[in-house]
């Protein structure tokens, strides 16, 4: 994992400068920087082999070519990411772990981050040198500490497996106990990842280990990693957008981004001068099936009315949660006779449903919906003026007695 996830990516005001840190930041700091420099002097290490110092250049020639790729990908990750996020360059620091003394290793460390500093560090907010210091520290230390059990293990498979539960033991746990000085109000397993985070943080063990292997026996073959390590950084990447603009509970377009996709959409519309259909759905007496069922059983029925939504719409129509038991849909177009077959459509299925909720036998039916039709250009020309004119047509709805469709005027 990388100490540098930004906690100002969630909250943009807060001041990640080393003298406004919580106490106990800047002295763990210290500790973990002063154990980096003393480890090199104090544990005895041969001098490096011709062979070895080939490996270092290789892979760091590798390392500089994917970060170089990755550049961009790897700046937007870090404004995205409020914990650390795992980086692909334990992939060639494992690598250098596992093949060249543990000083060489460092080495290698210490020039990478720099290199991924001055290639990453412009334009994310709460990017601080003394975050990227602790990071090259924390690597250090770790990497000393895997290569001393690798060597305790005499190499082999076991030695390799050992060495990587330790490089990712030591790593995590040094990485969440700075975040947890940082945010001290915050449960310190939150910084350990998710566990889709915790499997690549694996996999770059494996890589790693690969890219070993292949220095003893292809050591030209090593630079071959280089693209699916691009490939994975962005796949990551990708994860995290989406994670961004999806509801976590509902899998549904997250407000801003359907905000977004609204916009664009009506500005489509004003240019070639077609219809385009909003819906606000509001799920009736929701808070009686969370009084009556729990709050468990009220995702449930959440997630099977988005269900049922999405399935009453076109593939490219854009369906978001508006908030608490409200859903948005974005019908581009078509004029208000469709948008309000589409609703009365959304307004049965939903009707129809019989949801098994969590934590046991039981089903929640009677459901209902109350759903306001607005459409551009009648309604409104912006988003928010089509928006307020579905949602008075909700009000409407529910003070006529509720599972009903209602077009604006």
């Amino acid at each position: 994992m990388d100490p540098q996830g930004d906690v100002t990516a969630a909250h943009p005001s807060r001041d990640t400068r080393l003298r406004t840190a919580p106490p106990g930041v800047l002295p763990y700091y210290l500790v973990v920087e002063a154990t980096a420099v003393v480890l090199p002097f104090a544990v005895p290490s041969a001098a490096p082999t011709a062979r070895e110092w080939l490996f270092f250049a290789i892979l760091l020639g590798s390392a500089a070519a994917q970060t170089e790729l990755s550049a961009k990908a790897e700046r937007m990750r870090r404004f995205l990411s409020r914990n650390p996020h795992v980086s692909v360059t334990s992939v060639w620091f494992f690598a250098a772990t596992l093949s060249m003394p543990a000083v060489l290793a460092s080495v290698l460390a210490v020039l990478l981050y720099a290199h991924l500093w001055l290639r990453t560090a412009e334009g994310v907010p709460g990017s601080r040198l003394y975050r990227a210091t602790c990071s090259v520290a924390t690597n250090v230390v770790t990497i000393f500490a895997a290569h001393s059990v690798a060597g305790a293990f005499g190499g082999g498979a076991a030695g390799t497996v050992a060495a990587g539960l330790t490089f990712l033991l030591v790593n995590t746990l040094l990485v969440m106990i700075g975040f947890k000085l940082h945010e001290p109000a915050r449960p310190i397993f939150s910084f350990a990842g998710s566990a889709a985070e915790n499997l690549l943080d694996a996999a770059t063990m494996c890589l790693g280990a690969a890219a070993a292997a292949l220095l003893v026996v292809r050591p030209w073959l090593v630079p071959l990693l280089v693209p699916p390590l691009v490939l994975l950084h962005r796949g990551e990447l990708g994860r995290r957008l989406e994670l961004r603009t999806r509801d976590a509970k509902t899998g549904l377009l997250a407000i801003a981004e359907w905000r977004a996709r609204a916009e664009a959409e009506l500005g489509r519309a004003a240019r070639t001068g077609a219809g385009c259909g909003i819906l606000m759905i509001d799920l009736d007496h929701f808070k009686r099936v969370n009084d009556t069922h729990g709050h468990l059983a009220g995702d449930d029925v959440l997630r099977a009315v988005a269900e049922a939504v999405r399935g009453e719409v076109r593939i490219y129509d854009s369906v978001g949660r508006f908030g608490g038991e409200e859903f948005v849909v974005l019908l581009p177009g078509i004029g208000q006779g469709h948008s309000v077959a589409v609703a009365e459509r959304i307004r049965d299925a939903v009707a129809e449903l019989a949801v098994e909720v969590t934590g046991g036998a039981r089903t929640v039916t009677g459901l209902s919906v109350s759903i306001g039709v607005a459409v551009h250009p009648a309604a409104g020309a912006a988003v928010d003026e089509v928006l307020g004119a579905a949602d008075k047509a909700v009000y409407e709805a529910k003070n006529s007695g509720r599972n009903r469709v209602c077009v604006s005027p």
